[in-house]
């Protein structure tokens, strides 16, 4: 087996659905901007490129990265792929793409995510009875993932509203923070739409919150529940990709490797039990890579809730300085195939500034579902 390197990782800024810099940019847009910059920056020759994966959600058919791969002049022969698994999409791209790397099939993948769910999933048109990820039930309604993931995790879970609220706050601050200190400046790429390049910040994350703020808010689903607008993510428009290639590819063409991918896992749960399938899929891709929890340097779960990075935490005993240094998910938002995607992005940079180490990413998807990618970092 070959080992699989990262050699770039990149994504748009994250803006807010609807309303943001990125909300008039397409599919195709996002996803242009993230293949370009994975090839760019360690100066990869679109002839090189054996293949492009991304995770799509809520295209109703198509396949972008065929598109992309045509529309930015790669050889006809390029092909692409689209990969659906709904939040998990991005990562299991990533998967596939490591996989194949791995295995002498290609030397050469870029893998993602991409969606601008101010273009694919407007309210005003998108379907109120459509199950987007399994059969519903009265215990286990299909479109409510408040329910499903947040409050049913919550419950089971044993946390307090003040517990919740308080990882919410840590989010928030740490990625305002990390905004502050100009740490995604090396995953940011610019998004080019209608003539215009579009070099936004992350939007998300809130400078004006305070404890006080988020236990004033009233839950979603009423008196008795915990989760609020404030202690879950938003919605944004985003992508994010890595080029994945062969160590010995990397070699041959004067690739510098950002990272080696050590393991990876996809597991499934009961729909309302997606928690426990992110702590089995991390356990998994650890075992894989042969890591233990206490000797893993950073952890980066997509806390799309924030009761699921309180479980995380608990569930693996982890140290919560290790969990989301620079906010996670929660604070940064969640552009649904794009978001495993950037988790691993996120990890290989943050474990780069920190002078390397192992990190493992996570995240949960609709319907019970939980991807994890276990990695390592040279020293610096």
């Amino acid at each position: 087996m070959h080992d699989a390197v990262i050699v770039s990782a990149v994504r748009t800024p994250f803006t807010r659905a609807f309303s943001g810099a990125l909300s008039e940019s397409t599919e195709f847009d996002l996803a242009k901007a993230v293949v370009r910059g994975a090839m760019e920056g360690p100066g990869l020759r679109p002839e090189t490129i054996d293949e492009i994966a991304l995770g799509e959600v809520y295209q109703g058919g198509g396949c972008i990265a065929r598109y992309v791969a045509l529309d930015l002049g790669m050889p006809a022969d390029t092909p692409g792929i689209a990969i659906g698994a709904f939040c998990s999409s991005g990562m299991v791209a990533v998967h596939h793409a490591v996989a194949s790397v791995r295995s002498g099939m290609k030397h050469c993948v870029i893998a993602g995510g991409v969606s601008s769910v101010s273009v694919s999933a407007d309210p005003a048109t998108a379907p109120k009875t459509w199950s987007p990820s399994h059969p519903g039930s009265t215990g286990e309604p299909a479109s409510d993932l408040t329910f499903n993931l947040g409050e049913m995790t919550a419950r089971k879970l044993g946390v307090s509203r003040a517990d919740i609220d308080e990882w919410a706050y840590r989010a928030h601050r740490s990625a305002v923070e990390a905004i502050d200190r100009g740490l995604f400046a090396d995953e940011h790429v610019p998004v080019e739409t209608g003539g215009r390049s579009i070099t936004a910040p992350d939007e998300l994350p809130r400078r004006d919150l305070t404890p006080q703020a988020l236990a004033e808010l009233e839950p979603v689903l009423g008196p008795g529940h915990t989760v609020t607008v404030g202690n879950q993510t938003g919605l944004t428009d985003g992508a994010a990709a890595l080029a994945i290639c062969s160590r010995a590819y990397a070699n041959e063409h004067g690739l510098t490797p950002l990272a080696t991918v050590r393991g990876w896992a996809n597991v499934g749960a009961e729909p309302n039990e997606a928690m426990s399938a992110a702590l089995t899929a991390t356990r998994r891709a650890m075992q894989v890579a042969g890591m233990r929890a206490d000797s893993v340097t950073r952890f980066e779960v997509h806390d799309s809730f924030a009761v699921l990075g309180l479980a995380f935490e608990r569930g693996l005993d982890l140290d919560r300085e290790k969990i989301n240094v620079l906010g996670g998910g929660l604070a940064l938002g969640h552009p649904f195939a794009g978001s495993g995607a950037r988790v691993a992005v996120t990890l290989v940079h943050s474990l780069r500034r920190s002078g390397g180490g192992t990190g493992v990413g996570v995240v949960l998807g609709a319907g019970g579902m939980a991807t994890a990618l276990a990695l390592e970092v040279p020293a610096a």
